[in-house]
């Protein structure tokens, strides 16, 4: 079996994650999800459709409803947007350079 790097696996935004195996899985709809999670359904549709990012608040209802841990949804919502960025073009330099002055 061949050896996958990281950047060449699947990432999903968590919204759409949340949609396939939750939602879709159960067949509960973003109404009825709105509905339990205490969001309106627009919130609910511009996060199973990518547009929003998990923040802790939204984390922490995904652990109550889905029972799956907030540090989860924080987690695939950090890799998520380090995938996104992996191309970005930052300038920095390393702090240790203050110490040979």
């Amino acid at each position: 079996m061949a050896l996958v790097r990281s950047n060449e696996l699947c990432v999903k935004h968590p919204g759409i994650i949340f949609a396939e195996r939750i939602l879709e899985r159960h067949k509960i709809s973003q109404t009825d999800a709105a509905k339990y999670l205490h969001m309106s359904r627009k919130q609910v549709s511009l996060f199973t459709n990518g547009r929003v990012p998990v923040s802790v608040s939204l984390a922490k209802k995904l652990e109550i409803s889905t029972g799956i841990s907030a540090g989860f949804w924080l987690n695939v919502q950090k890799y998520y947007d380090l995938h996104i960025a992996r191309n970005e073009v930052v300038e920095a330099e390393p702090l240790y350079a203050l110490r040979c002055r």
